[in-house]
């Protein structure tokens, strides 16, 4: 299955009734990681009224866990955990710095003001989209590299490099979830006489 994460942090900033909110969305890895980038944003940003974040870290069963740091319960952590478990981008952490401005924004102000912080960091992110592949060796006669070119260069997923020596040999890097197929598919058309040797799964 296909997952997303951050390859650059996404920034946003926005002011509500004089209250300014920064919003920063960030890859981490582990939750000591989290931690450790949530204590730089507290000291960057010591005048703040509060720091309030959310994370998600793990592709299955991800560890969840969100801080309201003083506001009100349920209006700054939980609505910035929504933002994330809505985007699809899993190992992220998205912090969101309040300068209180002097005029409380109620409980539905606070939730719209963090959602909008967070959404907007999260989508001036730049993300990737890996998956787990299955990387092949296919050596194969020349008359049959047309036909195998065909099939392979057919998926957008699909990641080719070819050497022509006596046999043209692809390498082949196949999302796992296709792999089985697009083999078969190999097989049948050159009539088993390709030879395909699997190199190993790997994360691309």
């Amino acid at each position: 299955m296909d997952r997303r994460i951050i390859t650059k942090t996404g920034l946003s900033e926005i002011e509500v009734k004089k209250s300014r909110f920064l919003g920063t969305a960030s890859y981490v890895e582990s939750e000591e990681e989290a931690a450790t980038i949530v204590n730089a944003v507290r000291k960057e940003h010591y005048a703040a009224r509060h720091v309030c974040y959310a994370y998600s870290i793990g592709d299955k069963n991800p560890r969840l866990k969100f801080s309201d740091d003083g506001e009100p319960g349920g209006t700054a952590g939980k609505p910035i955990l929504d933002v994330i478990t809505n985007s699809g981008i899993e190992n992220v952490l998205v912090t969101v710095v309040r300068y209180f401005g002097g005029t409380l924004l109620g409980t539905g102000g606070l939730v719209r003001a963090y959602t909008d912080s967070a959404r907007e960091a999260v989508e001036a992110a730049e993300t990737k989209t890996i998956c787990l592949c299955d990387i092949y060796d296919i050596k194969l006669q020349y008359p049959d590299y047309d036909k195998v070119r065909y099939i392979l260069e057919g998926d957008k997923d699909i990641l080719t490099e070819a050497e022509f020596l006596d046999k043209v040999i692809i390498h082949a890097t196949i999302p796992e979830t296709k792999s089985e197929k697009i083999i078969e598919e190999i097989r049948e058309k050159t009539a088993g006489k390709s030879e395909i040797l699997h190199i190993e799964k790997r994360v691309v």
